[in-house]
């Protein structure tokens, strides 16, 4: 009888193992996809440094941020920095009050954005 619960042990820690590694895998836990609004009044400074909220959104590789303009004023969702510019990983153009833009990122990585409209507004993505 030995061998057939030492069978079934292996057995349970392997499914174990394949749940832990679907649900959770190497992204720390991290949700697949984000929503980012912009601050309301954020075309003014003053929001800094909350005027993407969240500031920093983590997502999985693969996964979706949706950055949400609940504002009144266009902004942008533009990959870089207000310092060093662009960075052309993306940039969503001009997000009108209401609207929304979507970028799915594909590789681990850390990534820093700003809006071109309104430079003290900025935001941080890591992909796990």
């Amino acid at each position: 009888m030995q061998p057939k619960k030492i069978g079934i042990g292996i057995v349970v820690i392997i499914v174990i193992g394949i749940i832990a590694a679907a649900v959770g895998g190497s992204s720390g836990g991290a949700p697949s996809n984000a929503v980012v609004n912009n601050a309301p009044g954020s075309s003014t400074p003053g929001c800094e440094p909350n005027c993407f909220i969240p500031t920093t959104a983590t997502i999985r590789a693969g996964g979706t941020i949706t950055w949400m303009n609940g504002d009144t004023a266009a902004h942008t969702a533009t990959a870089g920095t207000a310092t060093d510019g662009p960075s052309g990983v993306w940039d969503s153009s001009l997000i009108m009050a209401g609207s929304s833009f979507s970028h799915t990122f594909e590789a681990a990585g850390t990534f820093d954005y700003f809006c071109m409209v309104h430079p003290w507004m900025s935001g941080v993505v890591i992909v796990r």
